[in-house]
């Protein structure tokens, strides 16, 4: 399609139609004045095809009009065990139906692990494999638009309904990680959508929610994900709540300045499902492009350009950029020669590859792994929740099962239920705590299972010999309270997809070595957590921990937690043997000699935190700023490399409303085991930090007052001008926050800030700590 001369033809309202949502899961697909504007499909999503969301796109219909025998359907389509003889009728048709749309693939659609999860592997390879998968779902299902692709929120309330979505409570390991996903997914030709933008934190009350964060916090912690998946990504879905008082899809400084003029996103902004109930027009003048879901209707836009309200030339650039993805992906469909069989082992692969390096084993006083010979009963559960519900859901009959798995291994009459006799005579206990969470509401805390909690003391009591496993199928930190203490093994899998169970046997048996490691913190209690005050009971939310979000926040407190960000042991042993840096610019690079202790290969997830010494504006006690997850053999040692550039060292500066680095001495930390297990590794200085910074008659009063040789050098200008310094030393305490310039200038000294001569030279000459 020539884009340029098919818009040309448009007339106003086939523009605003064309912004405009067509179905719950659709845009285009309707006639126009230059002719047939295709349909483009959209679904969620980022952990797989959302089956509830294909059912409706295929029937076009809601639940409301499905009625309860059709959502039965959908809900155990893959249990027609559970269903009545025309609920029945109603899968076969469906399933005709849904084959023949999938060109003969009759495979259930793939679940993939969360997006905690693949922040877990610390692995950008594995994210971007995730990605290639599930554009490869998205193109058997003839999905145009993958949502969620990936979800980069960051994880700052652990209770948040939807927390196991996002990647980290790191700006930093988010940036890294989140635009892999937007590749992999982008490879297979279909265009990767990254929501939600921003600060979709808490579910509660979301779609009104005012939520009152700094710019600095925005700027620091909230945005650089979403910035780095901008470069790469073909669309954006903006988030629910107000940001400062403004909704998001409202907001001309996020939409236009930001993300279009500052960060340079050239794709489509679309709303979330149904958040913006003001006026269509008015959005779209803020910079938002499509309204979901549809049927929307268009008659606002085409009133705000009749209005004023609207520039046609906003309207013009809008429609182009829906009209060219469009163009691009409405007739997307699987690769050529992709076959059923193709499809599943492609999807199986990526779905394992990504569980077994999320994984995180968090305790294993030496009872792991499993020996061939080896004896396991289940108490409870024998199986994972896949995913989260709502969005992020998937239905599929793919799943594995921990006890199937086991039985694979170790054989069928090794792996026993409810045996107590066995357990005591030295069998592993196998404990899977599974919570449930996802969209539309959030935690009530983050307690265990009362039954589980109870299960672990009774068998503690009565162990014998016998071992004790627990497994947490969580969406997030949960509270332990001593739990690990009777465990001899403790594991993370929060959400691992439909190749979990398979790659939690693996771990347990020692086929592989687990290597994942937390993108967040594990408190001891809840109220721990930086922002535990700060959970809204109304329409408003305060983010007062600032920039002290997650580590950030419990080292800035002097608070233990129970399991620190960045923590997973392997079965291996490592160790760093050496350290050495270089600089080439403003890029460092430090080297470091990683040796595996161990007789088993391993990957171990090396982590590189600064410290700013003695810093002038508030930080954080330590910031991740590169990670490296090499694969070393048993009895080697290998040099690992991880760089980062001056700017990675620099904070926003809410009054220059900019970045700036601080000059002087920056402390360089490696770590193993996450942010609370740090190996000092040397320091480097910048001399050349940000000029706003630069010691002066810019710097604050107090700032002068803190230096002894910038005070003496004041008190000989006072002086030899005739202003009395015991004067100058009140003005300080009166007005700490001035500027020497600002308060030279003032009536209360009235010099010229040049004629502080002795001070200018101290200045120049004063060198940062």
């Amino acid at each position: 399609m020539n884009t340029k001369s098919f818009l040309r033809k448009m007339t106003v309202a086939d523009k605003a139609r064309l912004l405009c949502g067509t179905g719950p899961f659709t845009i285009g697909g309707f006639e126009s004045s230059a002719g047939p504007v295709p349909e483009l499909a959209m679904q969620d999503g980022g952990t797989g095809i959302n089956h509830q969301h294909l059912f409706r796109r295929l029937v076009k219909a809601s639940p409301k009009e499905i009625g309860e025998e059709g959502m039965n359907v959908f809900y155990n389509f893959y249990e027609p065990d559970k269903l009545s003889k025309h609920e029945k009728e109603i899968r076969t048709g469906f399933l005709k139906k849904l084959t023949d749309f999938k060109c003969g693939i009759d495979i259930a659609p793939g679940c993939y692990p969360a997006g905690i999860n693949l922040a877990s592997t610390w692995n950008p390879g594995i994210i971007y494999e995730t990605g290639k998968a599930l554009g490869m779902e998205a193109s058997v299902y003839r999905t145009g638009v993958l949502l969620g692709t990936p979800n980069c929120n960051i994880l700052r309330e652990p209770v948040n309904g939807r927390f196991f979505e996002g990647y980290s409570e790191d700006p930093f390991l988010a940036r890294t990680l989140a635009p892999q996903m937007c590749k992999g997914v982008e490879a297979m030709g279909i265009a990767s959508n990254v929501k939600h933008f921003a600060c979709n934190n808490l579910e509660i009350n979301r779609t009104n929610i005012d939520e009152s964060v700094s710019m600095r916090a925005l700027r620091e912690i909230y945005f650089p994900a979403f910035e780095a998946c901008s470069k790469v990504a073909s669309t954006l879905m903006t988030a629910y709540p107000k940001i400062n008082g403004i909704h998001c899809h409202e907001n001309p400084w996020l939409l236009k300045a930001v993300l279009r003029e500052e960060w340079g996103f050239k794709g489509a902004a679309m709303t979330d499902w149904g958040s913006c109930t003001g006026n269509t027009g008015d959005a779209e003048a803020a910079g938002q492009d499509i309204f979901m879901p549809g049927p929307w209707d268009p008659e606002d836009i085409v009133r705000a350009v009749e209005d004023g309200r609207l520039p046609v030339k906003d309207l013009d650039e809008a429609a182009k950029r829906v009209l060219e993805l469009i163009d691009r992906y409405s007739s997307v469909k699987a690769p050529e020669g992709l076959t059923a069989s193709k499809y599943k082992s492609a999807g199986d692969r990526a779905a394992y590859n990504a569980a077994k390096e999320s994984i995180v084993m968090l305790k294993n006083n030496g009872a792991l792994p499993l020996r061939k010979t080896s004896k396991v009963v289940f108490f409870g559960p024998d199986r994972f929740r896949d995913s989260g519900w709502g969005s992020a859901e998937v239905i599929t009959d793919r799943t594995t099962i921990l006890s199937e798995e086991l039985k694979r291994i170790l054989g069928g009459k090794n792996v026993l239920k409810d045996d107590i006799e066995a357990f005591r005579k030295g069998a592993t206990a196998v404990i899977i705590e599974t919570i449930c969470s996802g969209e539309s509401s959030d935690r009530h805390d983050l307690k265990m299972n009362k039954k589980t909690v109870s299960l672990i003391k009774k068998l503690a009591k009565n162990r014998g010999k016998g071992k004790i496993c627990l497994i947490l199928n969580v969406p997030g930190p949960v509270e332990l309270n001593g739990i690990e203490d009777a465990s001899d093994s403790v594991f993370a899998v929060f959400y691992p997809g439909m190749m979990g169970a398979k790659a939690m046997a693996d771990i347990l048996t020692g086929k592989v070595n687990p290597s994942g490691a937390l993108p967040c913190t594990f408190p001891k209690s809840y109220s721990d957590t930086p922002a535990y005050l700060c959970y809204p009971t109304g329409l408003t939310c305060n983010y007062g921990e600032g920039i002290y979000v997650g580590y950030r926040g419990y080292m800035k407190r002097g608070i233990k937690p129970l399991y620190p960000f960045g923590y997973g042991l392997s079965y291996s042993k490592f160790a760093v043997r050496s350290f050495s840096g270089a600089r080439k610019k403003d890029r460092f690079s430090v080297t470091f000699s990683i040796s595996n202790l161990s007789k088993t290969d391993g990957k171990a997830v090396v982590q590189l935190y600064v410290s700013k010494y003695k810093p002038r504006a508030p930080r954080a006690p330590v910031e991740l700023k590169g990670f490296a997850k090499p694969l070393i053999k048993a009895g080697d040692t290998k040099d690992v490399t991880i760089s980062f550039d001056k700017n990675d060292l620099a904070y926003f500066d809410e009054e220059f409303d900019k970045f700036l680095t601080e000059g002087g001495r920056y402390d360089l930390f490696v770590s193993l085991k996450g942010c609370e297990d740090l190996i000092p590794a040397g320091s480097i200085y910048i001399a050349d930090g940000s000029d706003e910074l630069k010691c002066g008659t810019g710097w604050k009063l107090y700032q002068v007052a803190e230096q002894k040789e910038l005070t003496d050098a004041v008190r000989k200008d006072c002086e030899a001008l005739g202003f009395p310094y015991s004067e100058f030393e009140s003005l300080i305490k009166w007005y700490p926050y001035r500027t020497f310039a600002e308060e030279c200038r003032s009536e209360d000294i009235d010099i010229d800030p040049s004629l502080f001569r002795e001070f200018i030279r101290a200045a120049s000459e004063f060198r940062e700590e």
